[in-house]
C-alpha cells in the first residue's frame, strides 16, 4: 500500500511531538520525584581542652554552619575532666560525633581510640590540604598513628612581644625590634631593674617552661632507648634561660597584672590571648601606650617562633554519623569562616597571607599596631609527642626551680630530675 504525502506528514507530525516529549512512541510517561531533603541531624562537638566562648561558638560555628547546611546543628558538650571525663564518655556509650582539642591531646585521643583517621574523608571530599600551613598538619602527623591524619587544624596560638611604650620612652631604651635574638631581650630586660618613687619596675614576664621549649623542639622521650630524656644540651639551654629571666633583680615572679594593672613590666613574651586582655582596656583609663614585635629567637634559628599549638578538629571513632562531622569541619575551616575568625583575633590556620593580613581588623586596641612584625616568624618543627608528656613536665619544673633557688646548677638539676623520672614513672611511650 502507497502512503500519500498527507498521510506521511500526520506520521512526521506525529513522530516530532513525542520527540519533543522525550520519548518515543509506546514509551509511558514516567514521573520525576524532586530529591529528597537531608534529614535533620544533632551533631555533637565536644570541646576537650581547648577554649571557645558561647559567643564564639555561635559566630564561628552555628551561624556558618546553618548558612550551607540548614538541616545540621551542632551542640557543644565541654569536657570539664580531662582524661577522666573521657573515660566516662568512652564507657557510657555516648560519645560525641565531633571534638574540638589542643594539639598536646591529640595523642590522648590516639591511645585512648576515640580518634578517626581523616584520610578518606579527606579524599571523599576534594580537600585540598595544600591550603594549611604546612607545620599544624605535621603536628597532626607526628601526634597520630603512623600514616594517619587524626585531626584538622581549625586555628592556631601564636608567641610575640608585648611592650610597653611608655615604659620605653622614660627609660630612654629604643623599642624592642623584630628580629630579637634572647640574649638582647635579655639585656634589654635587665635596663628596667629598678625601684622609682616606690613602685619596682621590671624587665619582662617570661611565657612558661614549656610553652617556650618548643621553640626548639624538644621532646620529652627518647625514641631509641623508650625512656624520659630531659637531661640534654637543648633543655639546659632552656631552662638555663628562663632562670636568666627569673634572677634579673626584682624580676622573679611577673605575672600578667604587673603589665596590665601596674603598668611595671616593659615587655611581655606571651601568647595572642593578650590582645583580648588589651581590648578589654581599650578607651578606658586602664588603657596604656602599647605595641608588638616578633617573639625573639634563637641565632641559629633566626624567624622561628614556638611549635604550632593551637585548636584541632578531629571526628569521633565513636560517633555513628561521620560524614555530616566531617561536613562541619569544612565548613569551619573554609575561607570565609577563617576570615571571619581571623578579624576577630583568633589565627587563621591557613597559609593564604591575604587571610593573616586581616588579623584583628575587628579589635579597636590593635589598630596601628605592628601586626605584620608577629607573622614574620614561622613556626618551630614539632616533635613526636605521647600522651605520657605532662607527667614527665612537673619533673622539669622542679629542676628549673632548683636552679632558680640556687639549689643546684642545671646540669646537676636536669641530671636528677631525668633519673628520678624514669624510675617513678612506667610510661610506654
Amino acid at each position: 500500500m502507497r502512503i500519500g504525502w498527507k498521510e506521511t506528514g500526520i506520521l512526521l507530525s506525529v513522530s516530532m511531538l513525542a520527540s519533543a516529549c522525550g520519548k518515543t512512541a509506546g514509551e509511558t510517561e514516567k514521573t520525576v520525584l524532586p530529591p529528597e531533603e537531608p534529614k535533620p541531624a544533632v551533631i555533637r562537638l565536644l570541646q576537650d581542652g581547648a577554649t571557645m566562648t558561647e559567643e564564639e561558638f555561635q559566630t564561628l560555628v552555628q551561624a556558618p554552619l546553618k548558612a550551607k547546611y540548614p538541616h545540621l546543628t551542632v551542640e557543644l558538650q565541654i569536657n570539664t575532666k580531662s582524661d577522666e571525663g573521657l573515660q566516662q564518655l568512652v564507657t557510657g556509650g555516648n560519645f560525641p560525633e565531633l571534638i574540638l582539642t589542643s594539639f598536646s591531646r591529640i595523642a590522648i585521643h590516639r591511645e585512648m581510640a576515640t580518634s578517626t583517621d581523616l584520610t578518606p574523608l579527606v579524599k571523599q571530599s576534594g580537600m585540598d590540604l595544600n591550603r594549611f600551613d604546612s607545620v599544624p598538619l605535621d603536628t597532626v602527623r607526628k601526634y597520630s598513628k603512623p600514616g594517619e591524619l587524626s585531626a584538622i587544624p581549625f586555628s592556631l596560638n601564636f608567641l610575640a612581644t608585648f611592650y610597653n611604650k611608655d615604659l620605653f620612652d622614660n627609660f630612654g631604651v629604643p623599642y624592642p625590634p623584630d628580629g630579637m635574638t634572647w640574649d638582647d631581650a635579655l639585656e634589654t630586660a635587665k635596663r628596667f631593674s629598678r625601684t622609682t618613687g616606690g613602685v619596682q619596675y621590671r624587665g619582662a614576664m617570661m611565657t612558661g617552661l614549656f610553652d617556650l621549649s618548643s621553640q626548639l623542639t624538644l621532646p620529652y622521650f627518647s625514641p631509641e632507648t623508650k625512656k624520659v630524656s630531659i637531661n640534654t644540651d637543648g633543655w639546659k639551654r632552656m631552662v638555663n634561660l628562663i632562670a636568666q629571666f627569673q634572677l634579673i633583680p626584682g624580676n622573679r615572679g611577673t605575672n600578667l597584672d604587673h603589665f596590665m594593672k601596674e603598668q611595671s613590666v616593659a615587655m611581655m613574651f606571651s601568647y595572642d590571648a593578650r590582645f583580648h586582655n588589651l581590648e578589654a582596656v581599650y578607651g578606658t583609663p586602664a588603657d596604656f601606650n602599647w605595641d608588638v614585635a616578633q617573639l625573639p629567637s634563637f641565632p641559629e634559628r633566626p624567624n622561628v617562633s614556638a611549635g604550632s599549638t593551637g585548636h584541632y578538629l578531629m571526628v569521633s571513632s565513636l560517633g555513628a554519623n561521620k560524614q555530616d562531622a566531617f561536613r562541619v569541619i569544612e565548613v569551619l575551616v573554609g575561607a570565609e569562616n577563617q576570615k571571619t575568625m581571623t578579624q576577630r583575633g583568633r589565627f587563621t590556620s591557613l597559609k593564604d597571607p591575604a587571610i593573616k593580613a586581616l588579623y584583628g581588623q575587628n579589635l579597636k586596641s590593635v589598630q596601628g599596631k605592628n601586626i605584620q612584625g608577629i607573622f614574620k616568624s614561622s613556626f618551630a618543627p614539632p616533635f613526636a609527642g605521647t600522651m605520657h608528656d605532662t607527667k614527665v613536665r612537673p619533673y622539669l619544673q622542679t629542676a628549673l626551680n632548683k636552679v632558680i633557688e640556687g639549689q643546684a646548677d642545671v646540669n646537676s638539676a636536669l641530671r636528677e630530675a631525668e633519673d628520678t623520672a624514669n624510675r617513678e614513672l612506667v610510661l610506654t611511650p
